[in-house]
């Protein structure tokens, strides 16, 4: 039999028992099964509103109120406390890095909603304001989320309520300008002729202009069409040209084989009149000295040898005039062979003359990238092997965008035209000018000294600056800026050309109309 351990509310019956009446000690005992069952009723509230957070708690928890019920000796409920404590405890742990990791997504939902664009600023607001407060308990905790998913259901109601138009992502529009100045670059390079040419021209000029980027995707693909249509046009030229001159070779090469079939035969009938005048010529000279003798009849011997001589005179006349015709024919022959080589000759300048122009900008007349490029490439090997001075520098026009907007795009063409002019005049006949795009000039300066460099481009500068420039009554006055380098070190093209660029860069920022060297 197990002998229990007395529990403290027995052993204070039993004390108040041994101290008091039985009246006494009933009434304390009445009250002391009250204080009990208060006691259970608590805690069985208690585990009740704990429930729900840890299934292997809640059944430890159920366990213990079922066990409380059913003994009366509340020390035996201690072992299953310690348990229920640990078990609280470690939930307690693993619910606090729940609600860490809670707030944390709770700012990172927040933070993303505010880089969404497009959305009212006072929804903005409202959001800054929410995750600036801090959430003390869980009830906070909660109704922050609470309003940070009616921010989010404000958002998408906005976005979906939207306009179609304003949903289009934001596009770069410093891309676009790329686009639309690269457009004009391979344009001013590929310097197409004909109607193709003219209305490639004719976007190079919309592509100056402040347009949409929807425009410059349609001018771009209308320029890529009538670039492909040019250059199947030059390809189908192409071939008719060479098939021509097949042609041609093909007519003088059995004209020429009739020819040569023709004077063979002409040979040949030459050497048989020969022959037959040889033999006259010695049956006369038989019959002459034949003469006195019996039987000898020179007067028929000479008639029939004068006869003969005729027919042979008839046939020698005959062949002159074959000897005629062959000669005409080698002469038309020969007509033909000079036209040939006169059409190869001007299809080979024609194809001089593109590669030319493909160097040449067609507005100014200065060379462009292509050209630049190559003569870049050949002053920096000049450069590497001699280690003389080579300068580079980026000529700007300043603000010549309003001379367009003011004048006009034609009279903004003439001004570039004239600048040009006036750039390459003040070059020495070794420097190099290239339009490098827009208003934009590149200038190579090899083999000059400190002096010579910086007079030549203050002379630019101000030679620019003077110019009698009048449009629509009005005199205007352009300046330029300058970017200018040396070719220093282990310097290779690009870089230098990005050096100068900032240094353009510099002088505008510092006001236009200056020369900074980087």
């Amino acid at each position: 039999m197990t002998k229990s351990t007395p529990s403290p509310l027995s052993a204070q019956t039993a004390q108040a028992g041994n101290n008091a009446s039985p009246s006494a000690y009933r009434e304390l005992a009445l009250r002391s099964r009250r204080e009990i069952h208060s006691l259970k009723r608590l805690v069985s509230r208690f585990i009740a509103t704990c429930s729900g957070k840890n299934n292997l708690v809640d059944q430890k928890l159920a366990e213990f109120r079922d066990v409380l019920y059913s003994t009366q000796d509340v020390s035996a409920l201690l072992p299953r406390l310690a348990v229920i404590e640990r078990m609280v405890g470690h939930q307690n742990m693993t619910q606090a890095k729940a609600q860490s990791h809670l707030d944390e997504q709770f700012h990172t939902s927040g933070e993303t909603l505010q880089r969404v664009t497009g959305l009212p600023v006072q929804l903005k607001r409202d959001l800054r304001d929410l995750l600036a407060q801090p959430a003390n308990g869980d009830t906070e905790r909660t109704q922050h989320l609470i309003k940070l998913l009616q921010l989010y259901e404000r958002a998408v109601t906005l976005q979906v309520a939207r306009p179609r138009t304003q949903q289009i992502p934001d596009i770069d529009n410093d891309q676009i300008r790329r686009v639309a100045d690269e457009l004009q670059n391979l344009i001013t390079e590929l310097d197409i002729d004909g109607q193709a040419g003219d209305k490639l021209l004719e976007i190079r000029r919309e592509l100056q202009t402040d347009i949409s980027p929807a425009t410059v995707v349609s001018l771009t693909l209308a320029a890529l069409k009538l670039i492909l249509e040019a250059t199947q046009s030059e390809r189908r030229a192409s071939q008719q040209f060479l098939s021509q001159v097949n042609d041609d070779l093909v007519s003088i090469s059995q004209q020429n084989t009739r020819a040569h079939d023709h004077a063979s035969q002409l040979r040949l009938a030459h050497q048989s009149v020969d022959q037959r005048l040889d033999r006259t010529i010695t049956d006369i000279e038989h019959e002459l000295k034949r003469k006195g003798a019996a039987k000898a009849n020179p007067e028929a011997a000479l008639t029939q040898a004068l006869a003969e001589l005729q027919v042979i005179a008839q046939e020698n006349k005959a062949l002159k005039n074959r000897e005629q015709s062959l000669e005409e024919q080698l002469a038309h022959n020969q007509n033909q062979l000079s036209a040939l080589a006169e059409q190869t000759l001007d299809q080979h300048r024609r194809i001089g003359d593109q590669e030319r122009k493909r160097l040449l900008d067609p507005l100014t007349r200065v060379y462009n990238r292509a050209a630049l490029n190559d003569r870049l490439e050949h002053e920096y090997r000049l450069w590497k092997k001699y280690q003389r001075e080579f300068c580079l520098a980026v000529v700007d026009l300043d603000h010549f965008k309003q001379v367009n907007q003011q004048f006009g795009y034609e009279v903004g063409d003439k001004a570039l035209k004239i600048i040009a002019r006036t750039i390459y005049q003040c070059l020495r006949d070794t420097d190099f000018i290239a339009r490098f795009g827009g208003e934009e000039f590149v200038i190579l300066l090899p083999d000059a000294d400190d002096e010579t460099r910086t007079d030549i481009l203050a002379n630019i500068s101000h030679t620019i600056r003077k110019l009698p420039l009048k449009f629509k009554n009005e005199r205007v006055s352009i300046s330029v800026s300058i970017g200018a380098t040396l070719f220093q070190g282990e310097d290779t093209p690009t870089p230098v050309l990005e050096r100068a660029d900032q240094a353009l860069y510099q002088a505008k920022n510092s006001g236009r109309n200056q020369i900074i060297w980087c």
